[in-house]
């Protein structure tokens, strides 16, 4: 508990330098943070306080309610499917309990077991990208900008640090792609990442979860006595357990054990806010990579994107003088520099970049 609790303290801290997106952000560290705290708390349900509770409907239960408490956490609980029909007749008033007719299969819940072992294994999944492109990106922006601070007085220090900076850019012009293609591969595995976890959670939740947040909401709205609440469905609160020993004659007896769930209060919770976070973030990922697709293929779209970071109080020929030398990696860098310092100095290291390209002194 204590390492998942450094482990967040780390993904809270605010970046000193930005080397990427706010999507991107949105995906190694709201998501796993959101994951790891749902994580932790199903955990401490579980394995603190008191998860199952079932009872056998007999006048002297030959055993004992901690054992059958483990037994059925063990070996998973079952319901009926859930038909909409049963409980207006009275024939099942507690939707997936009851006497299974003819044919009807019984369904078998055993995921609460693994819930918080799989939420940390998505926690993991969302991470990747981001240790994948921190290994590319090397600390290259940190080196950059490491004395080009926010101040309203220009020191020496930040006028030697712009120089630099102009000089650099200036000497490796069109030496970027590898490393602007990092990150764009990165943003396309952020996607792949967000789809696989929906899916992923939806097998692992027996097919339940790709409607879940849908059914949810329309059943928000309809009379309480005719609904059936998707959330008790694919998080039952009530279930049976088919306990099996032998007797004192050595014949085997079976109990039917009703079960209660509390820790599926959490579950249900839980997993309809990530329904509607993953659907968020999704189309707000899809948004970014056709943003991305028709800035990469279209050099207005770029030129636009620079000049509006740029601002208003500069020549705009520094900045079209700037934009044709460079390639799309140069521009990606440039883009980058920009989201870590002020305008105004922004617009200085363009003007500088401008001056040395026509061949004259800053």
């Amino acid at each position: 508990m204590l390492a998942e609790l450094t482990t967040l303290k780390g993904i809270v801290k605010v970046d000193v330098v930005k080397i990427d997106s706010n999507i991107f952000r949105c995906h190694y560290k709201l998501t796993v943070i959101v994951l790891t705290i749902s994580a932790m708390l199903i955990s401490l349900k579980q394995y603190v306080g008191d998860p199952i509770d079932c009872i056998i409907n007999a006048e002297k239960s030959p055993v004992k309610s901690d054992v059958l408490d483990q037994y059925c956490w063990i070996h998973s609980t079952h319901t009926l499917p859930n038909q909409p029909g049963m409980k207006a007749n009275g024939s099942r008033p507690i939707p997936g309990l009851g006497t299974p007719q003819e044919g009807e299969q019984m369904i078998y819940h055993k995921y609460y077991q693994w819930v918080g072992f799989f939420l940390i294994f998505e926690a993991i999944t969302f991470f990747i990208p981001r240790l994948v492109w921190k290994f590319s990106e090397g600390g290259r922006m940190r080196t950059l900008l490491e004395d080009l601070r926010f101040s309203p007085v220009e020191t020496t220090v930040q006028k030697n640090a712009k120089a630099s900076l102009v000089d650099y850019l200036f000497t490796n012009v069109c030496q970027h792609q590898v490393y602007a293609s990092s990150y764009f591969v990165c943003e396309v595995l952020n996607a792949i990442i967000i789809l696989g976890n929906i899916f992923l959670v939806d097998a692992f939740l027996g097919g339940e979860f790709l409607e879940y947040g849908g059914n949810v909401v329309a059943a928000s709205v309809m009379d309480p006595e005719d609904r059936t609440d998707p959330m008790s469905y694919v998080f039952p609160k009530l279930t049976k357990c088919l306990f099996k020993m032998y007797g004192p004659s050595g014949t085997i007896q079976q109990y039917d054990a009703l079960c209660i769930l509390p820790v599926n209060i959490l579950n249900e919770k839980v997993f309809i806010f990530l329904w509607f976070w993953y659907v968020i973030l999704a189309i707000l990922t899809g948004i970014d990579l056709v943003v991305r697709g028709i800035t990469l293929l279209l050099p207005r779209v770029r030129l636009f994107f620079l000049k509006r970071q740029a601002g208003r109080n500069i020549d705009f020929d520094h900045v079209e003088t700037v934009f044709r030398r460079c390639q799309i990696g140069d521009w990606f860098v440039l883009m980058l520099i920009s989201s870590n310092i002020n305008q105004w100095t922004f617009q200085e290291i363009l003007r500088g970049l401008a001056l040395k390209f026509r061949g004259k002194d800053i």
